[in-house]
């Protein structure tokens, strides 16, 4: 049996049959790993066991005892899964079924996305296939901070089930009619003020919808963990980032996390949010400065990034933003130009904390 160990995590890999002839094996090979179990997640992959008897059952369920903790199987098939479900053992273990295999070959490609490709799957549904490198932990957290979003009242598509396919990991979603709004901007410049408003009001709208404890991550944590990453202590910048970071008032309001004109598409008159991963809750201030970093910032160290990643010029980017903040700040215009300079203190100091991470983790390998 093939066993796996790989970033704090051990993995056992079931093949097929278990049952009274190779049960006591199966087991000898399990517990020879054991001085392993404390300090680690352990897990078993299912996907190429074909049959577990009652015997193979009493082996798992002795792990699960060693462990003195959840055991999570994965990859589990339908007929193995109605075996844990007939038996009852479906409540003692974490199963997680076998993932939906999808060929997106002659499918028609939507969109891209940060993060993957949006490709259209059938009449009803559309599929997100993500990067290679996108581990499937990521993929399962955007669809489930995307299903929390839907329920909180946040517009965004529904989605169904993760899957696998050529490329790697993907998420099924409901088809929709819709287009990004970088797209719709760049090919009729004329709709700029039309959606800088429109984004305004459904910006100021999210940022007002209260998201109960527990339902997403604190935003602020994440920076947070950013700067611990970074930690330099000959470079005094991160320990400003990380004052500012620590001043900005704690909110209980829906955040997206990676607002840019590709994560938000057009549907008829309605604005629809996409790349769910960064969804959180904390303070407007970071939808605005990752909103403003896209579009103005990251321009001025990175010349020609908004017609590589927008199809737009410099100015119209900026022009957008400048139209869109005048919106979101109606009733507070005195504070645009403050907000501005804060805004651009903001991305100077939080692109310098992500350099020094990347820096770091291309050390690591």
């Amino acid at each position: 049996m093939k066993s796996e160990f790989s970033e704090g995590a051990l993995t056992f890999f079931l093949e097929g049959r278990i049952d009274s002839n190779n049960a006591s094996e199966v087991e000898k090979e399990i517990m020879d790993k054991s001085p392993l179990f404390e300090n680690v997640e352990v897990a078993l992959d299912a996907e190429n066991l074909e049959y577990i008897s009652s015997a193979g059952l009493r082996v798992l369920l002795k792990l699960k005892k060693r462990l003195k903790k959840e055991l999570t199987v994965r990859n589990v098939s339908d007929e193995v899964f109605d075996i844990f479900d007939v038996t009852g053992f479906g409540d003692i273990f974490n199963i997680e079924r076998q993932m939906r295999r999808i060929s997106i070959k002659g499918c028609k490609k939507i969109s891209s996305a940060l993060n993957g490709e949006i490709f259209l799957l059938s009449d009803d549904e559309m599929i997100k296939v993500y990067g290679s490198s996108i581990p499937l932990a990521d993929v399962k957290k955007e669809r489930s901070y995307a299903q929390t979003a839907m329920v909180y009242g946040v517009p965004t598509l529904i989605p169904y089930d993760v899957v696998q396919c050529e490329q790697g990991y993907g998420i099924v979603f409901e088809k929709a009619e819709m287009t990004s709004l970088a797209y719709i901007i760049s090919h009729d410049p004329q709709t700029m003020d039309l959606y800088a408003a429109m984004l305004a009001r459904t910006l100021r709208e999210l940022h007002t919808t209260e998201i109960p404890t527990g339902k997403l991550p604190d935003i602020k944590e994440r920076y947070k963990e950013w700067i611990r990453e970074a930690d330099d202590p000959a470079d005094s910048r991160i320990s400003v980032f990380s004052a500012l970071i620590d001043s900005i008032p704690d909110r209980n309001t829906y955040v997206h996390g990676d607002i840019n004109l590709n994560s938000v598409m057009v549907q008829g008159d309605e604005l629809l949010l996409l790349d769910m991963s960064g969804s959180a809750y904390g303070n407007s201030l970071f939808d605005l400065s990752a909103l403003f970093g896209s579009l103005v910032g990251i321009e001025s160290t990175d010349e020609g990034y908004c017609r590589r990643t927008f199809g737009l010029t410099r100015s119209a980017c900026i022009s957008f933003w400048n139209k869109f903040f005048a919106a979101y700040m109606s009733d507070r215009q005195e504070e645009i130009k403050s907000m501005n300079q804060l805004l651009s203190k903001y991305f100077v100091l939080k692109q310098n904390v992500l350099n020094k991470v990347e820096q770091k983790n291309r050390l690591k390998f």
